[in-house]
């Protein structure tokens, strides 16, 4: 089920305080996972918010088997905006990853994405492993962990001084595949990037985290050997 909050008070109910988060206006989420998957990734994506003095940010997870979103969550400094619904734009390396010429939203850039990557050929799923073993992606690289995506770094249409990043990609865990995508809108360069903003620095990381909180929750639920 959807639920539309005031971000401020969502955090307050999961005890997390930012110094700056008063200043984003909405927060949407959709949960159709366990609740601990859910309550981490948004608090995950708060704090990436936060840490990159963004205008907002969002991510979706899917569960490749159905195309189900699983967890989706948006925040954004203007009220009543979601931004995986919202905010349409051209990252030009998934464009041409997925052969489209459109503005589009997160929603439908990651409902492209499921399509073609059941699909994929050899040559195009070694290229997009590549990026997360050895390229922009790299950030998002988990030892044991078969991980897929590629990064895009675009100027927002609207206002060229500022960037959007994003990664879409996939990884495959426990026999379970998912997709996912993680958004950013205007990221800073900040100390520990060395004052770099492009998505290899910023969204790949949040993209880990919300890997991580799946890997985290599954192994919770493990059953215990015997």
């Amino acid at each position: 089920m959807k639920k539309i909050v005031f971000l401020m008070f969502s955090l307050i109910l999961m005890g997390c305080s930012y110094k700056n988060i008063s200043n984003n206006k909405s927060f949407s989420e959709t949960c159709n996972t366990e609740e601990a998957i859910c309550k981490r990734n948004y608090s995950v994506l708060a704090e990436e918010v936060e840490k990159f003095n963004t205008a907002g940010g969002a991510f979706i997870l899917v569960n490749l088997e159905n195309d189900e979103v699983l967890n989706s969550a948006s925040i954004s400094i203007l009220e009543s905006f979601d931004y995986n619904k919202d905010f349409s734009y051209t990252p030009n390396n998934i464009m041409k990853l997925l052969k489209k010429d459109r503005l589009a939203t997160t929603s439908q850039f990651i409902q492209d994405y499921t399509s073609f990557i059941k699909s994929a050929g050899k040559k195009e799923l070694e290229e997009l492993r590549g990026n997360v073993t050895n390229g922009a992606a790299k950030k998002i690289n988990i030892e044991g962990i078969s991980i897929y995506g590629l990064t895009a770094t675009d100027y927002k249409l609207d206002n060229p001084d500022d960037i959007v990043t994003t990664f879409l990609g996939h990884f495959i865990y426990q026999g379970q595949e998912y997709a996912l995508i993680t958004f950013l809108d205007a990221p800073k360069g900040i100390k520990s990037t060395y004052n770099f903003n492009s998505a290899g620095w910023n969204v790949t990381e949040l993209a880990r985290k919300i890997v991580e909180s799946v890997i985290l929750n599954t192994n919770l639920n493990a059953p215990s050997p015997n």
